[in-house]
């Protein structure tokens, strides 16, 4: 799910909006931008906005990329939208979001089962929005809220609270690894202090001496092979756990004065890093620098944009979601191919909207992206889908 204004500046609206580095970052970012609003003219050429609780109607597809459900929580000036997706399985998929993330709010989670999205029963009296997700199985779950103070966990069969701590300094984000190895990243409690992880292992939480800039976001090739970036307002740094230690990853210039907004370890000779430059612009250049195990390589996307995540796209290139910000927020949808080739999808709904997160589907080039959109009462929560979702890559 990472830099703190930026992402809030999305606002409590479209939920790409991941909160976590809200709370991982420990100064200051660019002031919020507010979501700029459509005039009634500019509306009327828009795309219709769905009901409230049902399927996406006659969406168009782009480039392959189509809304397929949106839904909308609570009452009608209701902020809804899903800050994470996951896809454990080809046939298993998990949303999750909430309504106006950052205020009053209760957490939404929508399960796919491969014929349609149900939605899930989380425990009662949770609040707050869930704004990370990771999985290890469709059997092992895992999802956390920034704000408000728990981690949730999944075993196959139902929703349980897997850790509590004061809402506000606990965890930001999440990384399964398996039922016995799971972490949860968070920031220092106080200036000068080594940032949190806590390390699950099967029976218990234990706490693990952190970078000593907090760790916003991670991905695991095995239990001695995590890669996690961190998160600062000039420019965020490359970590990795070894099994014993965390450790600075050096990455040269390839990354100098890039604030970093993902990772994704594909295996221990493809890791791709998401990041913005400069650092202190708001919406800059995207730059995708990739590590094949011996080098750093660095991809400038063409254009501005504002990065939010990475996906693999199954065939050795890298998906990234990212938003606009001129006249109107809206979604752009970057492809790297694996020889170096960028493509770009511009996708209006609404009067703006956000992709927040990708998810690749096991065995297929289909993709899974969740996020939400504008409406004239509040927002809506919504669902996209590239590709059939069930196409096995071709030989």
């Amino acid at each position: 799910m990472n830099r703190p204004d930026r992402g809030v500046a999305l606002g409590a609206v479209v939920s790409a909006v991941v909160l976590p580095a809200a709370i991982a970052s420990t100064g200051g970012g660019p002031a919020a931008r507010p979501i700029a609003m459509k005039s009634s003219a500019q509306h009327a050429k828009s795309a219709r906005a769905t009901q409230p609780g049902q399927p996406a109607r006659a969406a168009q597809s782009v480039r392959g990329w189509r809304m397929t459900a949106a839904k909308h929580y609570g009452g009608p000036g209701n902020a809804s939208g899903y800050a994470t997706v996951i896809a454990p399985g080809r046939h298993d998929a998990w949303v999750f979001g909430g309504t106006n993330p950052g205020a009053v709010s209760r957490p939404v989670a929508e399960h796919w089962t491969g014929y349609a999205w149900r939605a899930a029963r989380l425990p009662a009296g949770l609040g707050s929005f869930l704004s990370g997700a990771s999985a290890s199985s469709p059997a092992n779950v895992w999802a956390v809220s920034s704000f408000g103070g728990y981690a949730l966990r999944w075993n196959g069969v139902r929703w349980s609270v897997a850790g509590r701590w004061r809402p506000g300094t606990g965890a930001v984000s999440v990384t399964a690894i398996s039922p016995a190895d799971v972490w949860l990243f968070g920031a220092a409690h106080r200036s000068g202090q080594h940032a949190t992880a806590w390390n699950f292992d099967g029976h218990g939480w234990i706490r693990v001496t952190g970078p000593r800039t907090p760790i916003s976001r991670a991905s695991a090739v095995s239990s001695h092979d995590i890669w996690a970036i961190t998160a600062a307002p000039r420019g965020g740094l490359v970590e990795h756990w070894d099994g014993r230690a965390w450790n600075q990853v050096g990455t040269g210039s390839v990354l100098a004065g890039t604030q970093l907004d993902d990772v994704v370890a594909a295996s221990c000779h493809s890791v791709w890093v998401l990041g913005n430059s400069p650092a202190a612009t708001p919406a800059g250049r995207v730059v995708v620098a990739h590590w094949n195990g011996t080098s750093w390589r660095r991809f400038t996307a063409p254009g501005r944009a504002m990065p939010r995540r990475l996906a693999p796209d199954g065939r050795g290139g890298i998906w990234i979601t990212a938003t606009t910000l001129g006249a109107q927020t809206e979604s752009r949808l970057l492809h790297l191919s694996r020889s170096g080739r960028w493509t770009q999808t511009d996708i209006s709904h609404g009067l703006g909207n956000a992709v927040s997160d990708l998810a690749l589907i096991p065995g297929t080039w289909s993709l899974w992206g969740s996020g939400g959109f504008l409406t004239t009462a509040g927002g809506d929560a919504a669902i996209w889908l590239y590709g059939s979702g069930t196409s096995s890559p071709r030989r």
